[in-house]
């Protein structure tokens, strides 16, 4: 269940157009900086009944604090939604600053089976014909935005993330 929650909060980030990097110095070759990066994924607690708590080290290099607000996404295995993560607070990430935050979530399985079956072969790597909908709310710079996808492959995400792939 940890791995689907940890794909969850990932397809949130990546829906937010976010890079995976460091804190640290930029290499000698001056690559520009990322705007926002998700640093690393340092835990996950909690359990359904009560929520889950997903701590993330990100880094926020833009001149503004970034808070989520809101947000929701829907995890579909073969066109059929199996869970829906719904976010259980907001997220306020630092301006100028690599920190760690904490993403409170709640999780509801539509078909319990069907979910097992899914976590099953998230374990084993095979992410394929699983599919993530989500929307998210951010408020930055004294603006409001909405971020939405639909059917986003969490195979790609997976790869993207380097989240080690079987195959």
């Amino acid at each position: 269940m940890r791995t689907i929650i940890k794909n969850i909060v990932i397809a949130f980030w990546v829906a937010a157009t976010l890079c995976l990097g460091g804190c640290s110095k930029q290499k000698a070759e001056r690559t520009p900086k990322q705007k926002f990066q998700v640093v690393s994924l340092d835990g996950v607690k909690g359990s359904i009944s009560e929520g889950w708590q997903i701590s993330l080290t990100v880094a926020n290099n833009t001149a503004s604090n970034i808070n989520i607000t809101t947000g929701s996404a829907f995890i579909n295995q073969g066109g059929r939604k199996v869970a829906r993560v719904l976010l259980d607070g907001e997220v306020l990430l630092p301006r100028r600053r690599c920190s760690q935050v904490v993403v409170p979530i709640r999780l509801t399985l539509s078909n319990p089976i069907a979910a097992f079956s899914l976590l099953n072969r998230v374990r084993k790597g095979d992410f394929s014909n699983i599919t993530v909908d989500y929307t998210l709310s951010v408020k930055a710079f004294a603006q409001h935005r909405t971020i939405e996808g639909d059917g986003v492959l969490l195979e790609q995400l997976a790869k993207q993330f380097n989240l080690g792939l079987k195959k």
